[in-house]
């Protein structure tokens, strides 16, 4: 980061008291860009922190365009929404243009005490069961989102995809098994809700869309706010590429197998190639980055679908 010292040392008409003071604020930003510098230099592995004693740290750091605060809350939900939409479009792709598409809401009777972070799975896992016991396959389309109601209890709303005929039961209510007789309600924990969806894609996101930074700290400890299974191998590849750094995405296909580096950065699970990260914290947590490089950009700007012309499309 750039800080203008130079500039900080013509002060011959400034009383001596502020000379004095510019003249200590001008050596902490020189002794903040030598060590910035030594830290880049071993930076190996991107994000690294670069906090030092410079005790006048907020102020050199105002000096820098490229300081960037980041809302950890904000960075959830926009991660929510692009792995959310991701998801439900590859899902909702898959099936035929019979398929039966349900949305199902699934309400506690309580508050959040009544909540455990299993319920949600194991409303999954007997669907799984219900599923297997009508078509022989345990693999189900569904992708689901958290939402907090007006009395600030959690309550989650399912979209599942199946095959043309199928009906699911109404999660609430006990359903029977061909073989093992009748079995225990999906969701024992309060009321459910079913009902055909036509626009499945749009239902989930409405409900992404009222999660936001300000009430997403109000869900209770521990719970995931939203989640999908069935979805395919294309699907999942481009929902990580969705989800990769700028810097990742502007350097990958969405078949590459980027993962985070120990110490930041991503590195390519198949090639070992490296990225190190553009941005390393400024010291004192993580919620403040700056620049520290500029990766080019390989990659056609128009996203996921334009390749290296130097790497071969993997196909499996």
């Amino acid at each position: 980061m750039a800080c203008p010292v130079s500039n900080l040392l013509h002060f011959d008409s400034t009383p001596r008291m502020e000379r004095a003071a510019w003249a200590a604020h001008a050596q902490s930003c020189a002794r903040f860009e030598e060590q910035a510098a030594v830290q880049a230099a071993r930076s190996a592995a991107g994000l690294v922190s670069i906090s030092t004693t410079c005790r006048d740290l907020p102020a050199v750091v105002a000096f820098s365009e490229n300081c960037v605060q980041i809302d950890r809350d904000a960075s959830r939900i926009k991660r929510l929404r692009k792995a959310l939409w991701a998801s439900s479009r590859n899902l909702h792709s898959q099936g035929d243009k019979n398929q039966q598409v349900w949305m199902q809401t699934l309400t506690y009777k309580g508050d959040n005490r009544n909540w455990a972070p299993e319920h949600i799975s194991r409303y999954l896992d007997a669907l799984r069961k219900w599923h297997y016991a009508r078509t022989g396959s345990k693999t189900v389309r569904y992708a689901w989102v958290a939402e907090l109601q007006g009395r600030g209890v959690i309550h989650y709303h399912v979209i599942v995809w199946l095959a043309a005929g199928l009906t699911p039961p109404k999660p609430d209510t006990a359903w029977r098994h061909p073989k093992q007789g009748m079995q225990p309600p999906m969701w024992p924990h309060g009321m459910s809700n079913r009902l055909k969806s036509h626009q499945p894609v749009a239902y989930l996101m409405k409900y992404a869309s009222k999660i936001e930074s300000k009430n997403v700290g109000s869900f209770p400890h521990g719970a995931r706010i939203h989640g999908s299974g069935g979805v395919d191998f294309h699907g999942r590849c481009l929902r990580r590429w969705l989800l990769w750094p700028a810097y990742v995405r502007g350097n990958a296909s969405i078949y590459n197998r980027f993962r985070p580096a120990q110490g930041g950065g991503y590195v390519d699970a198949d090639t070992g190639e490296f990225l190190a990260s553009e941005f390393a914290p400024t010291g004192g947590g993580f919620n403040s980055f700056i620049r520290v490089r500029t990766t080019p950009r390989q990659v056609d700007p128009s996203g996921p679908f334009c390749w290296l012309s130097d790497q071969p499309i993997a196909t499996s």
